[in-house]
């Protein structure tokens, strides 16, 4: 049977912040409950008189339309004291699914449905409340475990040539794990480069296995071992470029692709027709020179890239905002969100890579605007905030478009490399009190 595995290191406790009932993103709520919403009586609650209650998809998608938005992006149904209008009238079950199930995050994978949280949650930022496994009773009355049954014999890609099996593919996110332990003062982008380096030591391992025969069982216990694999490269100090221009295009591409949602209207449609493919090319160039300006939907402003990145800030994040970000990419990881499934291992890892640098650069917009000389625990919070609502947890841009070419710039280790260096804050402008 497939088993729902709850994240351990997750805690949880609603504050009633109200934070997940005030943003730009579409909530989408199934049909049959918004026509159940026409046939109710609101009418103790006025600011819902003579209002749409929700509205059809751009997109056209079946069984799901969008919940109407009241003032700015507050959700319509959002009372004045903070609390659902849908609950408190017609009961838990009345709501979305998706706003039941918030913050509980899950993924599927082939042999378990893996329960983490979302991240732009306050109080999951805050590790505020009950460990998940606490809560289990509650959390797998809102999350469903997937009907389809374990796949145990499948295998995992590790990158466009080598298949890991479920053993290896096992031993090796545990290790992968082991880099992202809290606690240690290590910087994330050295975290990062360990686990390319990783992967590479893995491919080696797997090309010369296939040369001489070596079992598999002895990868697995290399893995678990803890020991360097022969040819896994030594691991580089992790420097910005001197001018990001000069970074590869598919460093600067991949960053303006995962980006792009925060240029456009929250209602826009990645389903893109063949015209709006042709259209979306000059869009991501236009990212991807990391220059000039564009208009911010997420931090509600215009964004001067060039005073962004021009900012003096000093090269090492504040101890918090690292710990914070080793423990969201921590609970990614073990999800294993993005690998084994829509990307094979590396381009997984490489897209946390990007997720990385968008945080950090909508972190420096806010630096920027407020003339902060360092990157402490609240702008990280308010950029990842950002990310997690609106772009990681979204389906990306590579499952609509320019599919081929993104994936590959994924799955390139070495590419992966340099988009460490993209948002790397050693060798930035440094503060003139640092």
């Amino acid at each position: 049977m497939r088993l729902q595995v709850l994240d351990e290191t997750v805690r949880f406790e609603c504050g009633s912040c109200t934070a997940c009932c005030d943003q730009p993103w579409l909530t989408l709520i199934e049909e049959e409950k918004a026509h159940a919403l026409d046939l109710h009586d609101f009418s103790r609650h006025p600011q819902l008189a003579d209002k749409e209650f929700y509205t059809k998809l751009r997109d056209g998608s079946d069984g799901y339309y969008a919940l109407a938005k009241g003032e700015g992006t507050r959700c319509l149904f959002l009372d004045h004291d903070g609390l659902c209008i849908i609950h408190k009238e017609m009961g838990p079950e009345a709501k979305p699914h998706m706003c039941r199930q918030f913050p509980y995050l899950p993924a599927r994978g082939l042999i378990d449905d893996r329960v983490s949280a979302n991240y732009g949650c306050p109080a999951v930022q805050g590790a505020i409340g009950p460990t998940l496994p606490d809560q289990a009773e509650g959390v797998s009355a809102v999350v469903g475990t997937t009907e389809q049954p374990p796949v145990t014999d499948a295998t995992v890609s590790l990158d466009d040539l080598w298949q890991l099996t479920q053993p290896e593919n096992d031993a090796l996110h545990e290790r992968i794990l082991s880099h992202f332990e809290p606690g240690s003062h290590t910087d994330l982008w050295t975290r990062f480069a360990e686990v390319l380096g990783l992967l590479s030591g893995v491919a080696e391992f797997k090309q010369a296995a296939s040369s001489n025969g070596t079992p598999t069982a002895d990868l697995v216990e290399r893995l678990r071992s803890g020991q360097p694999l022969e040819g896994s490269p030594e691991i580089p100090e992790i420097r910005t470029y001197r001018n990001l221009s000069a970074a590869p295009l598919g460093v600067r591409f991949l960053f303006a692709a995962t980006l792009y949602r925060d240029a456009v209207p929250a209602s826009a449609t990645m389903k893109l027709s063949f015209f709006q493919r042709l259209t979306l090319v000059p869009k991501l160039m236009a990212l991807s020179r990391l220059s000039g300006g564009y208009a911010s939907r997420l931090l509600e402003r215009n964004i001067n890239i060039d005073d962004v990145l021009a900012h003096r800030l000093s090269d090492e994040l504040e101890d918090n905002a690292t710990q914070l970000l080793v423990r969201y990419f921590r609970s990614r990881l073990w999800q294993r969100m993005l690998t084994g499934t829509q990307l094979n291992v590396v381009g997984g890892v490489h897209q946390h890579i990007q997720d990385l640098n968008v945080i950090l650069f909508l972190a420096r917009a806010e630096a920027q605007r407020v003339d902060a000389p360092r990157l402490g625990e609240a702008l990280i919070r308010q950029a990842l905030t950002r990310v997690e609502f609106h772009l990681a947890n979204q389906k990306r841009l590579y499952a609509f478009t320019l599919e081929g070419w993104l994936r590959a710039q994924l799955g390139d280790p070495g590419l992966a490399l340099q988009s460490l260096r993209l948002m790397s804050l050693k060798g930035a402008p440094e503060p003139v009190n640092a």
